[in-house]
């Protein structure tokens, strides 16, 4: 059962630049985190006409009120093509700082998550597959003001979708795994099917529902690509016949918050965009 939405009033300045996305958000103490007030306004902001906020990819800059020492980020990594992540070994291989967390290492989980201490100054983490080097980035924590996400090498790895938390109790978070056409793709063909998939198992939603969730929780822009009949192919896979009538330009989806896994556990909002062209 979904954890009822509470408003919450906050403010997020956002600013791109040289591919770092900047957010301000309020730092909180957080335990059960995707059930904490404040922190389901974060991941499921409110849904309407063309805005489908809390989408935090890329970089972050958290506002962090107080802390002067160790901070707690969790974020996920994903490949240029948008996929999560998982089961890569990850390590702190450069710091500023002395103040260190009880997590400096381990192994990223199902939804491509890794979970971090990190101190003032820059913290370099080296991500690996089988011992061979897959990316590395760094973290920036100035002082009790601010994180950011600088330095990632291959450019085209995305680090973000971060979120705080207590070292006593890591948060459980649904994620989009990878979608179909890929993000950063260039498709070449008629109409493909949508495809969404999870971090975890999905309800057994029926039609009449999963039609209402797509509707209310996908969002495509321009709108020369409109969503047609939705269907799940399970455990954790939602297919979205297209019709495009717009071709040769690159197509925005964003995937809202109103999904969630068959534990209940709300979707962490995500974006993806796409070229397609018509075939030759």
């Amino acid at each position: 059962m979904k954890p009822n939405k509470k408003p919450f009033h906050f403010f997020i300045l956002s600013k791109i630049s040289k591919g770092i996305v900047i957010l301000f958000v309020p730092f909180l103490l957080f335990q059960n985190c995707y059930l904490n007030p404040f922190v389901y306004e974060l991941l499921n902001p409110k849904l309407e006409d063309e805005k489908k906020g809390g989408l935090f990819d890329g970089g972050l800059l958290l506002a962090l009120n107080g802390v002067t020492t160790t901070i707690y980020i969790t974020g996920v990594i994903r490949n240029g093509s948008g996929d999560a992540q998982v089961n890569k070994e990850y390590s702190v291989i450069a710091s500023e700082s002395n103040n260190f967390g009880t997590d400096s290492s381990g192994t990223t989980d199902s939804t491509g998550r890794f979970f971090l201490g990190i101190g003032p100054g820059d913290t370099t983490v080296r991500v690996t597959e089988l011992g061979e080097d897959l990316v590395t980035f760094t973290l920036n924590l100035g002082g009790p003001d601010f994180i950011a996400v600088k330095n990632v090498n291959p450019i085209n790895y995305e680090i973000g979708s971060f979120i705080p938390y207590n070292p006593t109790s890591k948060p459980t978070l649904f994620e989009l795994v990878s979608t179909s056409p890929a993000n950063n793709e260039t498709y070449v063909g008629m109409s493909p099917n949508l495809t969404l998939t999870f971090s975890d198992s999905l309800p057994e939603w029926n039609f009449s529902t999963l039609t209402t969730l797509v509707a209310n929780n996908v969002l495509v822009t321009p709108s020369g690509m409109s969503l047609l009949s939705p269907s799940l192919s399970p455990p954790n896979t939602i297919i979205i016949m297209t019709n495009v009538s717009i071709y040769d330009i690159e197509y925005t989806v964003q995937i809202g918050p109103g999904f969630y896994s068959a534990n209940g556990i709300p979707l962490t909002p995500r974006s993806v965009k796409f070229r397609l062209e018509t075939p030759p």
